[in-house]
């Protein structure tokens, strides 16, 4: 069984004794109503018994509601909280992955053979780490030759060029990445100027 079930179960159950509970109120107090009292009397304390049980009843699902309002309301911060943590830990790893890209620049050519052999795991790794990263839902920013966006974008240096309108990026300093829709953090940019 489900936690849903189990709950809708338990509410149930609970809805269920409460009600016997107050029926059994109600009868005992007739009864004993029935034995001392006069039927003014009977019908007195019949109106007032069911108004006990409904005040009784309207506490038990106002009750109710606020437990599961209390639920929802909990399930919803720990979503958030688990987002800013998720982000904190990716933007801790964001310079690993700046570092790896930086040792795989090393020009093939000029390094030894026996070497390769390592710089091609080391390759595999960082790979397999922006797999990793693209599960969890992180992606590059694409920058070169898109408009300046601050949203997306930081610019460290203005540039003349011929190739670019102005506020157009020209060059990527460092990679910038996105989770989901939100920037982790800016890519660092050139961007042409031709004033």
């Amino acid at each position: 069984m489900s936690n849903k079930e189990n709950k809708e179960e338990k509410d149930t159950v609970l809805k269920d004794d409460a009600e016997k509970v107050v029926e059994d109120a109600i009868k005992e107090k007739d009864d004993e109503s029935a034995h001392e009292a006069a039927p003014d009397a009977k019908d007195d304390a019949a109106k007032a018994e069911a108004a006990k049980a409904a005040k009784v009843q309207q506490q038990f699902v106002r009750l109710q509601a606020d437990f599961a309002n209390y639920k929802k309301r909990t399930a919803a911060e720990k979503l958030q909280i688990s987002e800013v943590v998720k982000m904190d830990v990716l933007t801790n790893i964001l310079p690993v992955i700046d570092n790896f890209e930086r040792a795989l620049q090393v020009p093939q050519d000029k390094v030894a053979e026996d070497v390769k052999s390592f710089i091609d795991g080391y390759e595999m790794i960082y790979k397999q780490l922006l797999g990793v990263l693209e599960k969890e839902g992180v992606t590059k920013i694409d920058a070169v030759g898109k408009p300046f966006d601050p949203n997306y974008h930081q610019a460290v240096m203005r540039v003349p060029s011929d190739e670019y309108d102005d506020d157009v990026v020209v060059e990527v300093l460092q990679e910038g990445y996105l989770l989901g829709d939100k920037t982790l953090r800016p890519a660092m940019v050139k961007v042409a100027f031709n004033g």
